[in-house]
Formats: structure tokens, sequence, C-alpha cells
């Protein structure tokens, strides 16, 4: 197939539009060359948007190359190095993978770290001082009960600690809507908690 690649001069010196024109007439050691290049900083800019979850972002960096290779004669050269294209696919699959997971229902409480420890240290919070003092048992029952975007919004803001910014990111939705998710979610979990300790 020819692209644009093709009759692009290899300014700078790089091999990059040669080995994207090779890759995309199948060469293995082509695609091997620009996995090699660009795997670190798609797998660091993954694992950062899931929560330094290593294997999550293992996972998903193996289908951005993949769906990169199955793909590779799609790809225009239009200067900019093949990483952007590899960014794009990556925050689509990051996109997707959260899609997927909010329809599910989400069992992260395991990963709550320090619950039953009623002794610890000041909460700096309101929602810090309602989860020092629960109990264990009730907050695990309170938090199955809650939807699970609102499991997802509470992990990934207090358990995660992202910020608003990049929770919203996370989800795809702007900073107020997690302000409001997370009020929701924070509500629901006020009242299931109160359901459960009665």
């Amino acid at each position: 197939m020819i692209t644009e690649a093709n009759a692009a001069p290899q300014s700078g010196g790089t091999r990059e539009p040669a080995l994207i024109t090779r890759a995309q007439q199948r060469d293995p050691h082509a695609f091997a060359e620009l996995y090699s290049a660009n795997h670190d900083d798609i797998f660091h800019y993954i694992l950062k948007r899931v929560s330094w979850n290593h294997p999550v972002a293992e996972d998903l960096t193996a289908d951005v190359f993949l769906k990169a290779f199955k793909k590779i004669d799609t790809f225009r050269w239009t200067g900019a190095p093949i990483g952007a294209w590899f960014c794009a696919i990556a925050r689509n699959a990051v996109a997707d993978h959260y899609k997927v997971a909010s329809t599910k229902r989400l069992h992260f409480v395991g990963d709550m770290r320090d619950v039953e420890d009623v002794w610890g240290a000041p909460a700096d919070t309101a929602e810090d001082t309602v989860l020092a003092a629960l109990d264990g048992a009730d907050l695990l029952s309170a938090l199955g009960g809650l939807l699970p975007r609102q499991q997802e919004v509470l992990r990934l803001r207090f358990l995660d600690e992202m910020s608003l910014s990049e929770t919203a990111d996370a989800f795809g939705v702007t900073p107020g809507a997690v302000k409001q998710l997370q009020f929701r979610a924070i509500d629901s979990l006020r009242k299931a908690y109160r359901g459960a300790a009665a």
C-alpha cells in the first residue's frame, strides 16, 4: 500500500517513515522496532490513567500494539511521530476499559486499606471521618449495594487519590459530573450504611 510515508523525505535522519512503510508491508522486524521505540511511553501513559494498576496497564498496552499491528496499513504519515498514533489508540483503549468496568458490578472493597482501624490518625475530611468510624463488615455490605459507577468513583477519588480532573478523564466526563457522581455515591453509601448498621 502506498502511503504518504513512502513519499516523505527522511528529515532529521529519522528512520521512522521507512520503518512504517516496511511495517505496512508486514515486515515483523520493522514493527518490532516501532514497538521497542514506543512501548515504554505508551505503557506509562496507560499506567497513569489506570491508577497505577500494573497488570491492567500491561494488558491494555498489549492490546494497543496488537490493534496497531492489525491496522498499521491504515496509518498515514503526516510528519508527526507514530507514537502519537499509538497514544490515540491507547487513549481509546483506556476509555473502553472504563466503559466496560462501569457496566460490571465492581468488587474493589478488598483493596480498602485500614477501614477497620478506627483508632487511626484523625481524618481530614467529612468522608474520611465517616469511613474511619464505620464497622468493616457494615461498610463492605454498604459498598456492595452501590452502583458500579458509584463504587468506581469512590475507588478512584479516595483509594487511588486521583484528582477531579484525572477522575473526569478516566470516566470521559467533566469534573462537575464527577463531583455530582461523588456526592451521590457518598449519599448512597451513607444511606446504605445506615440500613446495614440497623
